[in-house]
């Protein structure tokens, strides 16, 4: 057997990514600049100390009014709805009598008002009015309406005292993963989930992957030690956006390095094709990281924990306006994050700052910009090899196997920028641009190929890897109504582009044949010895993509009747890449050869209806279609095969109930595609275009509040998976994907005297998953874990809660990829966190 056709990490993908694929390396950072990271973090926090009394003098100035102004921003539409926003953009506590309000409209609001005012413009031609009492609560009483026996008439009088409206956006805020627009749930035809930032402090959540661990329908799984693959239906998500703004994976891999959570309010999750707003790709669904806003009121707070693994971190989050008119507002959110890993010497560190800044330049226009940056690094163990088998290597958790010098960083910075513009008519423009530049360098010894498993001797090289990733994207696009035979309808066009320029850089040892990198060589997988890390001279792999993508999209909501709406969409997109490997052949192991590739225009259409059965119930069914260029797969011609093509049908069923704080979902779906990419049986690290694939399911999902205090977030998902290519046998479409996945997640406040008190737990469980490389599986068997929380709000300001992770310790293997990196999930851990909020 030949080691290296042995090696799964050498299949997956491109020959000129032949350990990329589950080797894909954390990102490009010199040791050097960890001292400049540390001194920025320590700069930034003593200028949000600076910050800090700038923004009290705001809030006090504010305070000394007679009623504060407000940001309101509310669509004009149901009266319910509009004064639930009026609470949360306001902060006043106000409640809606459902029998006083029903049927009701209101014309919606926009602009810096103070409460009072907004009230009334809200109520304008409703027949209602908002009386202000000496406590601050309000009163909604009828206007008077006819006079009897000359005198008024009036209905009773409604005391306000707290939105549902309001508490339900809280618990399940509008979307705009599936629209440009904020939609609810319901009015999506498609699957959909959001993680709130409650949930996200309730769990302790530090990162991208533990949020996305408890979202429904998504299976996460390592590809290396620092970067994350997430699955959905059997399908890789590769489709991104930073407030909508699309964005992508560096050389259109499918793992992506997991940012803190720090700078994020909350992560919204579309399950399916995604390619209407996305352009190519995202046939597993789509992701939009939503940040944090600077806040109309001023607002601070201060975050830390303190946990087994010798882990701590550290957060202030600051923001408010920043002149009395608060026409201008900021934030600044920093963050530090230093931890020991389950193995034994292994370590990561995390650090992240963010700012943005808001000004209304006008009434009817607002400006946006910001920037963050975020570092990553550790000696991280790359995952277990298999034995001869294909069982995983029973080794200790805590056991590390690798080179003593194993090194990983990853840096990011991001540029953003955006106005919005409202129109007459209630139409809005906006115009957003992403900068993001990134870099990775991954050091490591890695125990490659498959293990005897009497002498664990097994075939390992050293493995080094950088790459420097720029993009830049763009988004534009305008929304709003029009009137068509009558009816008002919702119309949403657009354009983006995105440019993307990678450079590549991959060195490989084998320490049998000195530089070569493919030599046989045995040893034992435990003799850390044998890993050189004198890279200076061995081959190397150097290469340069360029990618760009130009799309148009349309996107329509017609009323159709009362409660039918039919959703039609639209999207042509072109495409081009470009490589451009070393002209010299020392450093071009791989033989590549220059290629330029395009497409367009591709049209990918979305056809959606949603019936309202009742005001709790709708009905939808959808279809859409996949195109996505498979730039990391070429064939043995060298000419990149052909891109993947497919489609999706889904039916479901959703539920709003309590007002909206409940939101329920089933669904049933079906994905096919046609030209995946399949090893080429003749000719190792090649691919044909060759496969065919089928994904069935079914989902349920329910969030929010249930009970009076008692809030959840679960999902079961059944995925049928399988290839509809009988004749080729080496290929691995379904790795990591579970048949069966049940997630809960609740969260209870105890009533009464034990109000201060709030308990919390998880129960992930899932389904075996496994990875074929065609002629044997690697199995990770299914398995449950427990999570629980304790938590004791000591004051307003001040909380604290005790949280521990696999609860009962449960020994299990998150991520299997064949002959190495295989992952083990995380034993048991106990985080206490302190939360004080101005």
């Amino acid at each position: 057997m030949a080691v290296r056709r042995a090696h799964p990490s050498f299949s997956p993908t491109s020959r000129r990514h032949r350990d990329a694929g589950v080797c894909r390396p954390a990102t490009r950072a010199r040791h050097s600049r960890a001292p400049v990271a540390q001194a920025v973090l320590w700069v930034s926090m003593s200028a949000m100390a600076w910050a800090l009394p700038v923004f009290s003098q705001a809030q006090s100035t504010q305070a000394a009014a007679a009623e504060s102004r407000h940001r309101f921003d509310i669509p004009s539409g149901s009266l319910d709805q509009a004064l639930g926003r009026f609470g949360r953009q306001s902060g006043e506590s106000i409640s809606v009598n459902a029998a006083l309000t029903s049927g009701l409209t209101s014309p919606g609001l926009r602009g810096d008002y103070t409460a009072g005012d907004a009230l009334r413009r809200l109520l304008s031609g409703t027949g209602l009015q908002a009386v202000r009492d000496n406590n601050g609560e309000y009163t909604l009483r009828p206007m008077p309406v006819s006079k009897v026996n000359g005198n008024v008439a009036t209905l009773p009088a409604v005391t306000v005292l707290g939105t549902a409206e309001s508490e339900a956006e809280r618990l399940n805020p509008p979307m705009s993963v599936g629209s440009k627009m904020p939609l609810t749930q319901r009015e999506i035809p498609s699957s959909v989930s959001v993680i709130t930032q409650q949930q996200i402090q309730a769990q302790n959540a530090t990162s991208v992957d533990d949020v996305l661990r408890y979202a429904p329908g998504v299976a996460v799984a390592l590809a290396n030690p620092n970067a994350t693959s997430y699955l959905v239906r059997g399908f890789p998500i590769t489709a991104f956006q930073l407030d909508g703004v699309p964005t992508t994976i560096p050389q259109s891999g499918s793992a992506m390095v997991a940012d803190d959570i720090a700078m994020f309010d909350r992560v919204e999750v579309l399950r399916g094709p995604a390619g209407l707003f996305n352009g190519f790709g995202g046939d597993g669904g789509a992701i939009n990281l939503v940040r944090k806003r600077a806040p109309s009121t001023f607002q601070a707070s201060a975050d830390v924990s303190v946990g087994t693994y010798a882990d701590h971190r550290g957060q202030i989050d600051v923001g408010g306006p920043l002149n009395d008119a608060g026409t201008l507002r900021g934030r600044l959110v920093a963050m530090q994050h230093d931890q020991h890993l389950m193995q034994e010497g292994s370590w990561q560190r995390d650090q992240q700052l963010y700012g943005t800044l808001e000004a209304d330049l006008t009434p009817t226009t607002t400006a946006r910009i910001g920037m963050s940056y975020s570092k990553q690094s550790g000696h991280i163990m790359y995952g277990l090899p298999t034995y001869e088998d294909y069982s995983i290597v029973a080794a200790p958790r805590d056991q590390y196997i690798g080179a003593d010098w194993d090194h990983l960083s990853a840096e990011k910075t991001n540029i953003f920028a955006g106005i919005e513009q409202k129109l007459s008519g209630g139409w809005v423009a906006k115009l957003a641009y992403n900068h993001v530049q990134s870099s990775q360098h991954f050091m490591n010894g890695v125990p490659g190929s498959y293990v005897d498993p009497v002498t664990y001797d097994g075939n390992p090289y050293s493995y080094n890897y950088k790459d420097q990733n720029t993009q830049d994207a763009v988004d534009a696009y305008a929304s709003g109504p029009f009137m068509l035979f009558g009816r008002k309808h919702q119309l949403t066009i657009g354009a983006n582009y995105l440019h993307q320029s990678d450079r590549s850089t991959q060195y490989f040892i084998n320490p049998a044949s000195g530089l070569d990198m493919w030599g046989d060589f045995f040893t034992s997988i435990f003799d850390t010895s044998v890993y050189s890390n004198d890279f200076a001279g061995g081959p190397q792999n150097d290469f340069r993509t360029v990618t760009n993508q130009y799309g148009v999209y349309g996107n329509a909501r017609f009323n159709i009747l009362d409660p039918l709406t039919l959703i039609v969409g639209g999207r042509a997109t072109w495409w081009d890449n470009t490589l451009t490997p070393n002209a010299d052949p020392y450093y071009n192991q791989f033989g590549e050869t220059y290629s330029h590739d395009r497409a367009g225009p591709k049209i990918t259409p979305l056809v959606g209806l949603v019936y309202d059965i009742n005001n709790i119930y709708s009905a939808y069914a959808s279809y859409t279609s996949i195109y996505k260029p498979q730039t990391s797969f070429f064939s043995y011609d060298g000419q990149m095969i052909k891109p993947v093509t497919g489609k999706q049908y889904e039916i479901g069923l959703k539920g709003e109930y309590f007002g909206g704080k409940l939101n329920t979902s089933v669904a049933l779906f079906q994905i096919d595609e046609s030209n995946r990419a399949f090893s080429d049986p003749g000719h190792q690290g090649f691919y044909i275009a060759q496969g065919r694939a089928r994904s069935r399911g079914v989902e349920l999902t329910a969030s929010g509040e249930v009970l009076p205090g008692l809030t959840v977030s679960t999902g079961y998902t059944y995925v049928a998976l399988r290839s509809l290519d009988q004749s080729v046998t080496s290929s691995t479409p379904f790795s990591f994907t579970p048949k069966h996945q049940f997630k809960l997640w609740a969260n209870y406040q105890l009533p009464g005297q034990l109000h201060n008190w709030n308990v919390g737990g998880a129960v992930y469980a899932t389904s075996s998953t496994y990875f074929s490389n065609g002629a044997g599986d690697t199995v990770a068997p299914g398995y449950a874990t427990v999570d629980a929380t304790v938590g004791y709000q000591f004051s307003k300001r001040l909380s604290a809660s005790v949280s521990v992770t696999n609860l009962l310790d449960r020994k299990y293997f998150a991520t299997v990829a064949g002959a190495a990196g295989n992952y083990y999930g995380n034993p048991a851990k106990v985080l206490l966190a302190l939360h004080y909020k101005m």
